[in-house]
């Protein structure tokens, strides 16, 4: 089952590949975005209850705008954050297929929604798991240009049903994570 998660991550990552590329064609349509930002109030629920401190974030991305307010996009995802009790470091890398709404498309500010699915390699207490993941976002874009967005996002983060055993004992049960970040957006085309 580990090799389906791995697998479905490396389509993610390709797909991100593939879209960037699919940018390079100069169709307006197609777009990267770049985000940093912090993670904040991350805990696993079960096996050993923990909490984290803030952490930092980075992603990217690669999509296709629909201009009727609906976008699309693959991301890579990596953010990691101190343990509060100084049992180490948990990071999570995944790969997810992000689906948008923004409201008032035409406007100075755009108020957005989103979902995404995935997967994610969670590693914490000298052991990892790869799983399915999800997230959801809130936020506000705004146009600078014709071709480049800024953007500041909410996004919450779950891995249900995490299990790992390692040197320092390892964890089960479900990972959860908020994040706050900051991103620029650039359109392709002329």
């Amino acid at each position: 089952m580990r090799a389906v998660y791995r697998l479905i991550f490396a389509a993610s990552v390709a797909g991100a590949f593939i879209a960037a590329g699919a940018a390079s064609a100069q169709n307006a349509d197609w777009y990267v975005q770049g985000n940093a930002g912090a993670s904040f109030a991350s805990r696993f629920d079960d096996n050993p209850h923990h909490d984290g401190d803030a952490g930092w974030a980075l992603s990217g991305q690669a999509g296709r705008d629909f201009g009727n307010g609906w976008r699309a996009d693959a991301e890579v995802l990596y953010f990691d954050a101190q343990d509060t009790h100084g049992f180490g470091r948990t990071s999570l890398l995944g790969g997810f297929v992000n689906g948008y709404y923004n409201f008032f498309n035409k406007g100075a500010w755009r108020p957005f929604v989103g979902a995404g699915v995935g997967v994610a390699d969670v590693r914490s207490f000298g052991a990892s798991d790869t799983r399915f993941a999800y997230q959801a976002k809130v936020g506000i874009d705004h146009p600078f240009s014709d071709r480049l967005t800024g953007e500041v996002a909410y996004r919450y983060v779950g891995v249900p049903g995490l299990r790992a055993e390692g040197e320092s004992g390892g964890f089960h049960g479900d990972y959860h994570a908020s994040l706050v970040t900051v991103g620029l957006r650039y359109r392709f085309g002329p």
